[in-house]
């Protein structure tokens, strides 16, 4: 039986559903791990991978700083390797797959698969953006869902899809949103808030961020400004009292997928 394994980084959880259900549905040709990239993966199985699968939502059309930074820290493992991209995002993001796929490439690993899933928002403090939770997430996963079933028939077949690699995908990928995104991020870690009024210290940031970004002191949760804005902290404050891009605690929270 052939192996698959998996890196993901994930937020709120819409990209770990996803790439747990292309797992399930691989199961019967592939013997297949999941490894969080912020968790201590086990880059050892790397060297005896069939496939390997980088699961991710983006930013801005730029991958999550714990992917970038996973891919080049084994990058010379990825040499040799087929390597499927699923990529998770809200709205459209033209190269998203591809803008980590490039990267894959240059290590000398081959994109077999590459493809987008929309999900649902989680941007909790930007009220233009509606939060969905529960049933009103139906008709939106039913769509990711049978992409993502469709992306592991390719998988189990052989089938080459790449999405996100042709030129125009690139330019829009790049002058309409990661050109600007990259060129601000560094100011957007440092911009996660926690009001100290609303914060009653009860730690649930603290433990869950994932990359060790918020400390209680004096009671109070406190940003250490290496925040990745996966926006999991803002959805999961039982007090609302995070914000990121926004400046008003969210209305509403988004609570993943049922």
């Amino acid at each position: 039986m052939k192996s698959l394994v998996a890196f993901y980084f994930s937020g709120t959880g819409n990209t770990r559903y996803i790439a747990e259900r292309i797992l399930r549905n691989v199961s019967a040709e592939y013997t297949a791990k999941l490894y969080d990239v912020t968790s201590d993966p086990d880059v050892d199985a790397l060297s005896s991978a069939d496939v390997v699968l980088l699961a991710f939502p983006i930013y801005g059309s730029a991958p999550p700083i714990p992917m970038r930074e996973f891919v080049h820290r084994c990058g010379s493992r990825l040499k040799g390797k087929k390597v499927a991209i699923a990529e998770t995002q809200y709205f459209f993001s033209g190269d998203g797959a591809a803008s980590i796929g490039r990267t894959v490439e240059k290590y000398g690993g081959t994109v077999i698969l590459a493809e987008h899933f929309n999900m649902p928002n989680n941007l909790a403090d930007c009220r233009i953006f509606a939060i969905r939770n529960g049933g009103e997430l139906g008709t939106l996963l039913n769509r990711a869902e049978k992409r993502a079933d469709a992306f592991a028939r390719r998988l189990l077949c052989s089938k080459t899809r790449r999405r996100g690699f042709g030129v125009l995908s690139h330019a829009v990928g790049y002058f309409c949103q990661r050109k600007y995104w990259r060129k601000g991020e560094k100011e957007k870690r440092g911009r996660l808030k926690v009001d100290p009024v609303r914060c009653v210290g009860c730690g649930a940031c603290e433990k869950r961020c994932p990359v060790h970004n918020l400390k209680l002191e004096g009671g109070k949760a406190v940003p250490l400004g290496k925040c990745v804005l996966c926006y999991r902290c803002v959805n999961l404050c039982p007090r609302r009292a995070i914000t990121l891009i926004g400046n008003e605690p969210p209305e509403k929270q988004y609570r993943g997928i049922p």
